[in-house]
C-alpha cells in the first residue's frame, strides 16, 4: 500500500493505493484513481531549471520542460543541462532543446532576453 497526497484538483485528497490490487482509497474524483496509478507505475514530472548564456545581462536564463519527463530521467536531463549555452537573446517560450532525451518534449524559457 502506497500513499499519495492527489495534485490533479484542488482537493488534494489523500490517497491510498493498493499495486497488488490496483485499487485506490481516498479519491473524492476518478482521477485520483489515475493519479495513484500513474504515480506508482510512471511518475513523471515537470522540471524546471536555469542555463548558461554569453549574454552580459543574462550570465543565466531560467528554462522548463513544456511538458513532463519519466522521473527516472531528471538526473540525465540536468546533466544535459548543464552543457548548454546559449549564444543569442531569446524571448520566452523559445525552445532551448527540441526533444530533449528523446521525450517528445521540448526545454523553453520561461524569461525574455529581448
Amino acid at each position: 500500500m502506497k500513499e499519495y497526497i492527489c495534485i490533479v484538483c484542488p482537493n488534494g485528497c489523500h490517497l491510498k493505493y493498493d499495486e497488488i490490487n490496483n485499487t485506490c482509497e481516498g479519491n473524492k474524483c476518478p482521477r485520483g484513481k489515475e493519479y495513484a496509478f500513474n504515480e506508482f507505475h510512471h511518475p513523471k514530472r515537470s522540471v524546471c531549471s536555469s542555463v548558461k548564456t554569453t549574454i552580459e545581462e543574462f550570465p543565466v536564463v531560467s528554462v522548463r520542460t513544456n511538458g513532463e519527463i519519466d522521473k527516472n530521467l531528471i538526473p540525465e536531463l540536468l546533466e544535459v543541462l548543464k552543457k548548454v549555452i546559449i549564444n543569442e537573446r531569446l524571448e520566452i517560450n523559445s525552445v532551448v532543446i527540441k526533444n530533449v532525451l528523446n521525450t517528445g518534449v521540448d526545454i523553453i524559457t520561461t524569461t525574455s532576453m529581448i
